[in-house]
């Protein structure tokens, strides 16, 4: 018989029982409370990475505005990969905690599409040969012509995809063709040697020419009299427009920027450098340059 006062067996288990509930609630509560400041903690860590990798890559940008406006005033007539704004590029250079990578590349190396806009004859047309050459059936043309004359002026070429343009043509199209703003010609330095046989409309002599180009760097007038051929309609040996793509990796984070930079003259008529459209992440448009391997 148990002693007076004493809590019987039973109660003594259900007291014991109780107890070890509320340690298990209140280890679960401990617990909850380390993981959600560990998780807090990893929160704050990754968005000082992200503010941190997107500062470097606004820099970057910032290092590709400096080299095109000393290009401007420092440069001929002629722009073209060889100039030391090209050289800025870099691959995985090391930074504190993270690499870095910057692509630069001129951006009127294709046709700009939002020329049609004007109505001018000869922007259609050609936009009619560069779809030749790439197997677009006339109707896509007819629908990616009135998408850009009605929606425009795009800022790149996916929503010729929703106009009625086959996916594997879009990307063969995106090879020859951008969407800039303003109008712009083609820069002969610059364009790709399947846009250079359907502007001389002679692979022969756009061959020729690649291979000039590809030797002394640039192509000039020059060059052109000596194949007997003329500078086609819309282009030209210069540019004003250029992308920069810029991407910084720190820890577990990476931002990457894609930027056009339009060399303009001022409302006062002063020569500038700006950048007109940025991209983020996996907004990015076709046309940016890659980033080089290293």
């Amino acid at each position: 018989m148990s002693a007076p006062g004493l809590p019987r067996e039973e109660e003594r288990g259900m007291i014991l029982v109780n107890v070890l509930m509320f340690v298990a609630i209140a280890s679960g509560l401990v617990l909850l409370m380390i993981d959600r400041e560990e998780l807090g903690l990893d929160r704050g860590l990754r968005m000082r990475e992200a503010a941190r990798a997107q500062a470097i890559v606004r820099g970057g940008e910032l290092s590709a505005l400096v080299a095109l406006r000393r290009d401007s005033e420092t440069a001929g007539d002629v722009d073209h990969g060889r100039e030391p704004w090209a050289r800025i590029a870099v691959a995985a250079a090391p930074i504190e905690g993270g690499t870095f990578d910057l692509a630069i590349g001129d951006a009127e190396g294709r046709f700009n599409i939002n020329t049609v806009r004007t109505g001018e004859a000869g922007s259609v047309v050609l936009l009619q040969e560069i779809a030749n050459q790439i197997g677009m059936p006339p109707e896509q043309v007819v629908a990616a012509i009135q998408y850009v004359r009605l929606q425009g002026p795009v800022t790149d070429l996916r929503p010729l995809r929703l106009a009625g343009v086959e996916p594997k043509v879009a990307d063969r199209l995106e090879k020859m063709v951008t969407a800039l703003p303003g109008i712009t010609s083609i820069n002969l330095n610059a364009a790709e040697p399947e846009l250079m046989a359907v502007l001389f409309k002679d692979p022969l002599i756009a061959s020729r020419l690649v291979q000039v180009r590809a030797r002394q760097g640039f192509l000039t007038l020059k060059d052109l009299d000596d194949q007997h051929v003329t500078l086609p309609w819309g282009c030209s040996f210069r540019s004003s427009t250029f992308w920069v793509r810029t991407r910084a990796r720190i820890g577990g984070t990476t931002q990457q920027e894609a930027t056009l930079i339009q060399r303009r003259r001022s409302p006062e008529s002063r020569p500038e450098t700006v950048p007109v459209e940025r991209w983020r992440n996996a907004a990015v448009p076709p046309g940016v340059p890659a980033f080089a391997t290293r």
